[in-house]
C-alpha cells in the first residue's frame, strides 16, 4: 500500500511540475564571420556582430576564433583581449612557437550580453623583434593577424513561450534561426484568387523586408503541398473566408464583419502556430497586406485577434530619398595606434545616383597626445577618397571637415562612407604604452551626410528593382502567373517578391497580383511582373516579338540572336530575365521553356549576391549555372546634370551667385546714378 501511494505521489508531482517551457530542447545559433579578416599594424581592433533574438532564453555563448598571426610576434609583449559591447572578458598572449592556424574558444559572459544586435571586438597588440633583439620602430607588413572565415559566435539558447499574438508571431516568423531553419512559410490557397495572391505576395516582401539574413529567403507556397507545411513553426495564410481549411476554419467565429473588415488571428494546430489572414471582402484582405508591410504596426499587435478596417491608417510614412541623416546616433568611438577606420552603409533606391550638392560632414574629436604633422582624417566613399585633413592640437576636442562626394565617383543605389584616422604617436619608438595612452578619435552624432539624388530611368538591372519599386514603395507594380501554379511557380515567386522586399520599405505604392485568364482586364499603363512560360502567360507570349531571347514559334526553345548563338537542345533547357517594353508596357519577364527553366530564370533575381551577377537588360541561365547577360537597347545619351540643378544643389555656387547679382545691381545703380548727374549738368 504504502507502496502505491509513494508511485501515486511521484506520478502526481511529476505531472505537477512539468511544463514544457521549462524543459525546452535546447538550439545552438552559430553566427560566422563568414570572409576572412585581417588586422594589419600594432594595435589593431577586429569586430563581429550577432543576434539575440528577444524570444530566446540564452544559456551560453562562446567566441570560437580560429586565428594565424605573425611568426615574428614578440610572445612577452603581444596580446589578444576579446570584449562583449566594449567589455573586455579574456586577454591571452598568443604563442609564436604554434606553428600554422589556431584555435580557441572562450565563454562569454552571460550578464553582459543584451537583446538585439551585440558587438565582438578582439583588440590585438602585435610586436616583433629586430635581429638585435629591439623592438619595431614603426608598423611593418610584419605585424599581421589574420582571423579565418569560419571564426563564429555560438549561442546556445531555448525558446520562451510563444505567447499567442500577432506581435510574437511577426517576430518569430522572421527571426534569424526560423529563416535559417526554413521554419516558417508564407501560403496561399491552391484555387486562391488574385486578391488573396496579390494580398500575400505584399505580405511576404513585408516580412522579407525584415529579414536580416541575406542568404536565406522566406519560402512561399500553396498550403495544400506538404512542402509547405512540413517541419513548419510558422505559417502565414492569406485566403479568403470562404475558402479556408476545415480545420482553420473551426478556430475563427463566424462573424458579420468579415463582410466588410479583415482579420488577423493567431492558430494553432500541433507544432505549427498559423497566423491566419482573411476576409469575405477582397478591399479588405488588399489591406491586409498593405498591414504586413507596415512592420513597425505589425509589432504593435500584442493581442490574439485583430479586425482591420478599410479607412483604418496603416500607411507608413513616406519615404524622401533626398535628405540629411545623420551618420551615427550614438556616436562611435575609434583607438588604434596607426590606421583606424569606421564604416558606415548609406541606402539609396538602386535607380537613384548621387548627384551635385551631396556632402559628408563629418564632426569629430580626438586624443591629443599625437603627432600632428603625420595625423590625418580621410573620408572614402565605397573604398575612394573624397578628402583628406590634418589633425591640429588646436581642434582636438572639437573639430568639422566637409567634403563633397566628386560626379565622377558615378555612386549609384546603396553605398558605403569610411572615416579613416591615421593616429600617429609621437616618439613611440616601441610602443610600450599603457592603454590609456593609446590614441582615440570620436566620431559625433552631428556627423551627416546631404543627400541630393537623380533619378535613373533606364530598364537596366543596374537599376533593377525599378521600375517595380520606386523610392522604396511598389510603383504600379503587376505580377501576371499562369492560372494553374505549380510549385516551380510558387518557388519562382518567393525568389522575386523576397528580393523585392529587401527594397521595399512602404506600403503606400500598389500592387496587384492577375492570373493569366484575367490578363485582358488589367491596367496596360502598368508595370508588369510576368511569370511563367510562353504557353501559359499571355504577357510573354504577346511580347515575344520584343524580348531578347525569343521563342521558337511553339514556345519550346531559345532562339539565336545578335549576342549570342543558342544550340535547339541547350536552348531547351535555359531560364531567363529580360527587361523589355512592349505594347507600351515596362516588363520584367521571368520566363523559360518550362516551369522548371522558369524557376531557374528566377533564381538570377532571388538575392542582391544573384543580381549583382547580372548587367544590361537580358540574361539567360543554364542548369550548370553558367550565366550569360548583356544589353541590348543602346544606352541614350546621357544628359548631364541641368545647370539651374547644379545650382540648386550647391549651397556655396548659390550663394555666390546672390552676392554677385547684388553686386550687378548695385554697380547697375551707380551707373545710373552717375548718369542721371552729368546729364543734369
Amino acid at each position: 500500500m504504502k507502496k502505491l501511494t509513494v508511485m501515486g505521489l511521484l506520478v502526481f508531482a511529476i505531472l505537477f511540475l512539468y511544463r514544457p517551457e521549462v524543459f525546452a530542447a535546447e538550439k545552438t545559433y552559430q553566427t560566422v564571420f563568414g570572409t576572412d579578416k585581417t588586422a594589419q599594424g600594432k594595435f589593431t581592433t577586429t569586430k563581429q556582430n550577432f543576434t539575440i533574438e528577444n524570444y530566446w532564453d540564452v544559456s551560453s555563448a562562446k567566441a570560437k576564433l580560429v586565428y594565424t598571426i605573425t611568426q615574428l610576434n614578440e610572445k612577452e609583449i603581444s596580446t589578444m583581449t576579446l570584449k562583449i559591447n566594449d567589455v573586455a572578458f579574456y586577454s591571452f598572449r598568443p604563442d609564436k612557437t604554434d606553428k600554422g592556424t589556431r584555435q580557441i574558444e572562450v565563454e562569454i559572459p552571460k550578464d553582459k550580453l543584451k537583446k538585439g544586435v551585440n558587438v565582438l571586438s578582439v583588440e590585438s597588440f602585435v610586436y616583433t623583434d629586430l635581429p638585435d633583439g629591439r623592438c619595431t620602430i614603426d608598423d611593418t607588413p610584419a605585424n599581421w593577424l589574420q582571423f579565418d572565415k569560419t571564426s563564429a559566435v555560438n549561442v546556445t539558447y531555448s525558446d520562451k513561450a510563444f505567447k499567442q499574438t500577432i506581435a510574437d508571431f511577426g517576430e518569430r516568423f522572421t527571426g534569424i534561426d526560423t529563416v535559417k531553419s526554413q521554419q516558417g512559410a508564407v501560403a496561399v490557397l491552391e484555387n486562391a484568387g488574385d486578391t488573396e495572391l496579390g494580398a500575400a505576395l505584399e505580405g511576404l516582401s513585408g516580412f522579407s523586408s525584415a529579414n536580416t539574413l541575406e542568404d536565406k529567403n522566406i519560402p512561399f507556397g500553396k498550403y495544400e503541398e506538404a512542402k509547405t507545411r512540413n517541419g513548419k513553426n510558422y505559417i502565414a495564410l492569406f485566403s479568403n473566408y470562404d475558402h479556408l481549411p476545415a480545420a482553420i476554419k473551426s478556430q475563427i467565429k463566424a462573424d458579420k464583419k468579415l463582410e466588410t473588415q479583415a482579420l488577423f488571428q493567431v492558430v494553432t494546430a500541433g507544432n505549427t502556430n498559423t497566423l491566419v489572414v482573411t476576409s469575405k471582402s477582397n478591399a479588405a484582405l488588399k489591406k491586409a497586406g498593405k498591414l504586413i508591410a507596415n512592420q513597425n504596426y505589425l509589432s504593435q499587435l500584442g493581442t490574439n485577434s485583430k479586425w482591420l478596417t478599410t479607412d483604418e491608417k496603416i500607411d507608413t510614412p513616406a519615404n524622401n530619398v533626398d535628405k540629411n541623416t545623420k551618420l551615427t546616433t550614438s556616436g562611435d568611438k575609434l583607438k588604434g595606434i596607426g590606421h583606424v577606420t569606421q564604416d558606415y552603409f548609406i541606402s539609396m533606391p538602386a535607380n537613384r545616383s548621387a548627384s551635385t550638392g551631396t556632402e559628408v560632414s563629418l564632426d569629430f574629436r580626438y586624443a591629443q597626445n599625437l603627432d600632428f604633422e603625420h595625423s590625418l582624417v580621410t573620408i572614402l566613399v565605397n573604398g575612394k577618397p573624397i578628402g583628406s585633413q590634418k589633425l591640429s592640437a588646436k581642434k582636438a576636442n572639437g573639430d568639422k571637415v566637409t567634403f563633397q562626394i566628386p560626379s565622377d565617383l558615378n555612386v549609384k543605389g546603396d553605398f558605403s562612407v569610411t572615416v579613416a584616422f591615421d593616429l600617429v604617436l609621437t616618439n613611440n619608438y616601441c610602443g610600450f604604452i599603457s592603454d590609456s595612452e593609446i590614441p582615440w578619435a570620436y566620431i559625433t552624432p552631428e556627423s551627416t551626410i546631404n543627400l541630393n539624388t537623380t533619378e535613373e530611368t533606364d530598364l537596366l538591372f543596374e537599376q533593377y528593382p525599378y521600375p517595380f519599386v520606386a523610392d522604396g514603395d511598389f510603383n504600379n507594380a503587376m505580377v501576371v502567373v499562369p492560372d494553374k501554379l505549380t510549385t516551380e511557380d510558387t518557388d519562382s515567386l518567393a525568389n522575386i517578391f523576397n528580393l523585392l522586399g529587401r527594397f521595399h520599405d512602404g506600403n503606400r505604392g500598389s500592387l496587384t497580383a492577375v492570373h493569366a485568364k484575367n490578363w485582358d482586364k488589367a491596367k496596360k499603363d502598368a508595370n508588369v511582373i510576368a511569370v511563367g512560360t510562353m504557353n501559359n502567360n499571355p504577357v510573354i507570349k504577346n511580347a515575344n516579338d520584343d524580348l531578347y531571347f525569343q521563342y521558337d514559334k511553339t514556345g519550346s526553345y531559345f532562339l539565336s540572336n545578335e549576342k549570342i548563338s543558342i544550340e535547339k537542345n541547350y536552348g531547351k533547357g535555359l531560364g531567363s530575365v529580360q527587361l523589355i517594353k512592349s505594347e507600351g508596357m515596362q516588363i520584367l519577364a521571368v520566363t523559360g521553356p518550362g516551369t522548371t527553366q522558369t524557376e531557374l530564370g528566377s533564381e538570377l533575381i532571388a538575392s542582391k549576391a544573384n543580381l549583382a551577377e547580372i548587367y544590361g537588360d537580358g540574361a539567360i541561365v543554364d542548369n550548370d549555372n553558367t550565366i550569360h547577360s548583356y544589353r541590348f537597347k543602346k544606352a541614350a545619351d546621357t544628359q548631364d546634370e541641368s545647370f539651374g540643378t547644379k545650382i540648386s544643389n550647391n549651397k556655396e555656387v548659390t550663394v555666390f551667385g546672390a552676392f554677385a547679382l547684388l553686386t550687378v545691381v548695385l554697380l547697375g545703380v551707380a551707373v545710373l546714378l552717375i548718369l542721371r548727374k552729368y546729364r543734369r549738368k
